[in-house]
């Protein structure tokens, strides 16, 4: 009987396994290099109990007590531990989470180095100048509007608009519809009218803008009807010169720069190394088939 046990503990599959998780475990702490002047000192100096003592403030707005910074240090050297081990056990070789994020670390401390670049002042004015477009301020408007509502009033609608015309240009009030937005709207350009009224509507406001403000006008169609509108504020896109504008100049410049340099840095990183890629397999679908590569 013990002879039949053994035979079956000897043939299941759980035993193989955890025998060799365990060989492995031991082979690995037998060769792991700690002989090999490997760094087995977790410093927490005064400078890492700062920096956890503010991420403490940070939070919860109070400085935290002595049992709970010691619960802070804990923390901080178990994770301290769990990293040199894994580090040590190659578990962020293969890891395509580890690998973007260290990549990611790396282009951070990049742009850190390049914004520490300070432009004169004529660097900035040529990316001023090259640029200038981007800094002319937006035209201004403000409008209110009579809405007729297609829904409502079927074909009818441009003709009540047509009619409440005459009257608003009498002088006279009007009954209109309920619209779903504001009956009077200031917007930083004319543009904005786009997402409520449609392109036509945007593209009659602007005419009449241009050639004066006060009148009401009208008829003009939208996406939900016909309107009634009186522009009564209207200002062109003007452009601002460099010492009104420096600040975001500046800003712009300082980008612009960090984008440059990150991209100097990788050509130079790929010089540095022999990039190999295995020839790529040619698709096997038909004319109109659709893949895998075709795929976003």
């Amino acid at each position: 009987m013990a002879g039949a046990f053994a035979r079956r503990l000897v043939r299941e599959p759980l035993l193989h396994f955890a025998v060799l998780g365990a060989v492995l475990f031991v082979a690995y702490e037998w060769a792991r290099p700690e002989s090999a002047g490997r760094d087995r000192v977790v410093d927490i100096d005064r400078h890492a109990l700062n920096r956890l003592q503010a991420q403490w403030e940070a939070q919860w707005r109070r400085p935290p007590t002595r049992e709970e910074l010691e619960r802070l240090v804990d923390a901080r050297v178990q994770e301290e531990l769990l990293y040199r081990e894994a580090l040590a056990m190659g578990l962020d070789r293969g890891d395509a989470v580890v690998r973007r994020r260290l990549g990611q670390k790396l282009t951070i401390a990049w742009a850190d180095l390049a914004a520490l670049a300070v432009p004169d002042d004529a660097e900035l004015a040529t990316y001023y100048e090259a640029h200038r477009e981007s800094y002319r301020s937006p035209a201004e408007l403000t409008l209110s509007h009579r809405f007729f509502s297609r829904d409502r009033r079927g074909e009818e609608a441009e003709t009540a608009a047509a009619d409440a015309l005459q009257r608003l240009q009498a002088g006279e009030s009007v009954a209109d519809d309920a619209f779903h937005g504001a009956k009077m709207l200031t917007l930083p350009n004319a543009q904005r009218l786009v997402g409520d009224f449609g392109t036509t509507f945007r593209d009659a406001v602007v005419a009449a803008a241009e050639t004066g403000i006060g009148e009401w006008f009208g008829p003009v169609r939208s996406a939900y009807g016909w309107h009634l509108v009186r522009i009564h504020a209207y200002s062109t896109p003007r452009a601002r010169p460099l010492a009104e504008v420096r600040d975001q100049v500046h800003l712009d410049w300082q980008r612009q720069e960090i984008e440059a340099d990150r991209d100097r840095r990788l050509n130079a990183l790929r010089d540095s190394y022999e990039v190999r890629v295995a020839p790529l397999a040619p698709s096997t679908s038909g004319p109109g088939t659709a893949t895998d590569a075709d795929t976003p």
